[in-house]
């Protein structure tokens, strides 16, 4: 039996991030205007434009993996991941022999498929002399210092196929290694999963690192990483906005109907609403303010929004000059002079690629919970190319947001937005 998508609501969530393992401790942190960005440790963070990013501490993987062995062939991305995936189920409260194992699926929004990329650096050290790397030197010496499960630490479906395996999920399962979309996809497709009857229960989020060698290299080449190495360097729509620093973490939801919840004596959260994909690939790298228009547009449609009924917006803001300022745009285009409340977590948390959309859905809910909008970081004056926006800074702001929408965008031009309805 097809439902609508309004139907399917957020029972409990599960997070893993720089500023706290719990919704509730890392939403205070974020009210009391606190900064996650610490120096990168693990390898020499000095040849990048920034050796700071939002790094999750006080961390025991061990706590989270039923099979220990299993650590060894995870990633902190996995490890983050299953902790996540492990603390939105524990939080649902679920009797056992609730769920139906084939009407159980979990969702994912993955990241980069590799190893760990600071484990490579002995073997490139190794074939790296006074004349440079040498490819010869790598094959006979370098290759022999590399672990043979390297590749498979990376696995991007490694969250997945744990997870299932640790809570005997057998349903429907599905993964998405979309850049930085691809946690909020996993939510979203999870909701219509179970409208369209395929699933009772599914978990769905996203976990990923880019406090890494690899993302950093791409991105600086890219130039949308801050030259700032300060734990203010993040600031999101703010004049001396110069892009952002990579983050770590990992944020889940158990998804199902309403009925189905309250039957279970779990209290809905928020229902999902409205959902919407798309992609500006003819502006890779970039984005098109046209394209993130048109996401919202199709979401106030789907969700029966009018515009003065959003209240609030949780920007993908990511602090890079040309990304806040075709958000900015797009959310004039869209609202005009009827603007929500706008604000951004990135200075606080770093950019976690796959997993900040559903990082961002945590704070949005939270707000949604606690009445109050936290503020963006360390602002001074607004961007002029953001001009228009009513963007939350210096203290957080009263107020009871009853309908968000929440944005992440990708590195290809992807856009994702979600509408999330507060349950009477």
């Amino acid at each position: 039996m097809s439902r609508a998508l309004d139907q399917i609501v957020i029972s409990a969530m599960g997070v893993a991030a720089p500023l706290g393992h719990t919704p509730e401790s890392l939403f205070d942190a974020l009210v009391r205007k606190e900064s996650g960005l610490a120096e990168i440790g693990g390898f020499d963070p000095d040849v990048f434009p920034t050796r700071v990013g939002g790094l999750v501490k006080d961390f025991a993987a061990k706590e989270w993996v039923k099979n220990r062995k299993n650590l060894k062939l995870m990633t902190d991305a996995v490890r983050l991941g299953m902790a996540g995936v492990k603390r939105a189920y524990d939080a649902s409260g679920l009797e056992e022999g609730e769920l139906d194992p084939d009407r159980f699926g979990i969702f994912v929004g993955a990241g980069t498929a590799v190893g760990k990329t600071e484990d490579l650096l002995p073997a490139i050290s190794a074939a790296s002399g006074g004349a440079g790397f040498d490819a010869a030197e790598f094959g006979e010496v370098g290759m022999h210092r590399i672990n043979p499960l390297w590749l498979l630490k990376g696995l991007s479906n490694n969250v997945l196929g744990f997870s299932t395996a640790d809570l005997d999920a057998r349903g429907i399962n599905q993964n998405y290694c979309n850049s930085g979309v691809g946690g909020l996809q996993a939510v979203g497709e999870a909701a219509w999963a179970i409208a369209e009857d395929r699933a009772d229960f599914i978990l769905a989020g996203g976990a990923d690192c880019s406090a890494n060698p690899l993302h950093m290299t791409g991105f600086g080449r890219l130039e949308a990483l801050t030259s700032r190495s300060t734990p203010d360097a993040v600031r999101p729509f703010d004049a001396s906005h110069d892009g952002f620093a990579p983050g770590q973490g990992a944020a889940f939801f158990s998804l199902e109907t309403e009925d189905r919840a309250r039957a279970g004596g779990r209290q809905p959260i928020a229902r999902i609403a409205g959902y919407a994909n798309a992609c500006a690939g003819h502006a890779m790298g970039t984005g098109d303010p046209e394209v993130v228009a048109d996401s919202i547009q199709r979401v106030l449609k789907m969700a029966a929004w009018s515009l003065d009924e959003v209240d609030l917006f949780y920007a993908h803001g990511n602090g890079t000059v040309k990304y806040d300022s075709i958000e900015a745009e797009a959310l004039r285009t869209v609202f005009g002079d009827k603007q929500p409340p706008v604000t951004s977590n990135k200075g606080n948390l770093g950019h976690s690629v796959a997993a900040s959309g559903p990082l961002s859905m945590v704070c949005a809910l939270m707000s949604m919970r606690r009445g109050l909008i936290p503020p963006v970081l360390f602002f001074e004056r607004l961007a002029p190319e953001c001009h228009g926006i009513d963007l939350v800074h210096t203290h957080a702001r009263d107020g009871a947001p009853k309908r968000c929408l929440v944005q992440a965008a990708g590195i290809g031009g992807q856009t994702t937005i979600i509408a999330l309805e507060s349950v009477d």
